[in-house]
């Protein structure tokens, strides 16, 4: 008996984690180049308090970490947002 339970805990672990993936490559692709959306004057101020200098790459390295702390915050709100919406639908 304790097999098929943990067989489907671990399929609703790795539901949740392909859903939490799937929903960041989406929201990656369409938010594009950070270039586009984050300002170039930010950009420069927190790579200069990062690294203490504004050159190419260290502000390349800068525009990456925004990027992937913006696509990771978008994700998880819409994350919790889908699974709220799931546990309410299946309630029902």
């Amino acid at each position: 008996m304790t097999i098929p339970t943990h067989a489907r805990k671990w399929g609703v672990r790795l539901f949740k984690v392909a859903l939490f993936l799937l929903i960041g490559m989406g929201v990656g692709r369409a938010l594009g180049n950070p270039e586009i959306y984050v300002n170039h004057e930010f950009a420069s101020t927190v790579c200069n308090f990062i690294y203490g200098d504004v050159n190419a790459e260290t502000s390349y390295d800068t525009y990456f970490y925004i990027d992937v702390l913006t696509v990771v915050s978008i994700t998880t709100a819409f994350y919790l947002i889908f699974i709220i919406l799931i546990r309410t639908a299946k309630s029902k």
